[in-house]
């Protein structure tokens, strides 16, 4: 009974939408890796070399692999599915904690869930589902709304904005921005491999979108009439032979942090050199585990001003936590109030730490 179940079950599933996407998108994806390895300068990092390793089964990814995708993205975030389940219920107060916090900071409906689809997780709040990502997101999209950039997303098709995302992992901050500003186009520019996740999870969440997956045909049909997709994927490699008018805004979240220096100053100088206005990042300036990048912000400012913009006083991997200085710290500093003194002690504990610390930085091009 239970064999012809699975059976039946993988048989359903292997004709399903989302595995014929998976299919589609992973015959373009090895045609990229094979097209790719000539070129040693787009070699990536040493960080992400050996995180690629780890995910070269998705290259050969069964049925009810596909069906659960969502819960093999954390090859690209770290986050399991795991972690969300109900014998970790206590931790469900937390996020709804952090998650009114962020509510707190803006009143545009800015906030997406987390879909159900492809097996998307999370914890239960007011019936939607949410988990670290999900807040990500909505933290970047309320620091966005403070930069005040929008606004001009919402504009009507007849001039729709160009938004180019390196490193769009899985897909979600593409799946929120797109649920928010449907007449947007989206480039996502990443290595092949992960195009196993954000293209097929982007294919399914939207069946309707028009997508331009690299390989596809004609070559150039994105490069005619980019504003006529909503979704294009192209890899890494391209960057340096890029040709791609009227962009608004670069996005980067968590990933130039893994690359090297040159890497990140290639894509932030070919955001410049194509006159996008606008550059947005969520990254540690350095990475603990990438000694190969010196400080993203001094790269970023090579090539546009930028300011950090503050949505919470935690960063965005940590959850509120009641925990008071001890009573013995702070009765060494007399009648000095415990707010001010504890201000004190995380300002000099913060600097300490300022270059592994997350920062929305917000850039405008230099010009001339």
């Amino acid at each position: 009974m239970f064999k012809q179940a699975l059976n039946d079950l993988v048989a359903k599933e292997s004709h399903s939408n989302h595995h014929r996407h998976y299919l589609d998108v992973r015959e373009r994806v090895m045609g990229m890796i094979d097209e790719m390895q000539p070129l040693e300068t787009h070699s990536p990092s040493e960080y992400w070399k050996a995180e690629l390793a780890g995910l070269d089964y998705m290259l050969d990814a069964s049925p009810l692999i596909i069906r659960k995708l969502r819960e093999h993205c954390y090859h690209l975030t770290g986050l399991r599915a795991y972690d969300y389940r109900e014998h970790h219920e206590h931790r469900r107060h937390s996020f709804a904690n952090k998650l009114a916090l962020l509510r707190q900071q803006e009143n545009k409906g800015l906030l997406v869930p987390e879909s159900p689809l492809l097996g998307g997780f999370g914890y239960t709040i007011d019936g939607d589902l949410y988990n670290l990502d999900t807040l990500k997101f909505y933290e970047c999209l309320i620091a966005l709304q403070k930069a005040n950039l929008l606004a001009d997303l919402a504009a009507e098709k007849n001039d729709r904005k160009i938004v180019v995302e390196i490193g769009g992992g899985w897909g979600g901050f593409a799946y929120q921005l797109k649920t928010l500003f449907p007449e947007i186009t989206y480039v996502i520019i990443d290595l092949p491999q992960a195009f196993l996740f954000s293209a097929v999870y982007l294919k399914t969440l939207f069946p309707a979108a028009k997508i331009f997956l690299y390989g596809d045909q004609p070559a150039t049909g994105w490069t005619d009439d980019p504003k006529a997709y909503d979704f294009i994927f192209l890899p890494h490699y391209l960057i340096e032979n890029l040709k791609l008018d009227d962009i608004f805004l670069v996005i980067n979240m968590v990933s130039f942090q893994e690359m090297t220096s040159a890497q990140v100053d290639n894509y932030v100088s070919k955001a410049a050199q194509l006159g996008c206005p606008n550059i947005f990042s969520l990254n540690r300036d350095r990475s603990r585990h990438n000694p190969q990048l010196t400080a993203v912000s001094d790269i970023i400012s090579k090539y546009y001003h930028h300011s950090e913009i503050k949505v919470l006083d935690i960063p965005y991997v940590d959850l509120p936590k009641k925990a008071p200085l001890p009573s013995s710290f702070l009765n060494g500093f007399g009648a000095q109030p415990r707010s001010y003194l504890k201000k004190v002690f995380n300002l000099i504990k913060n600097q300490k730490k300022a270059i592994y610390k997350y920062k929305h930085l917000v850039g405008t091009l230099k010009r001339g």
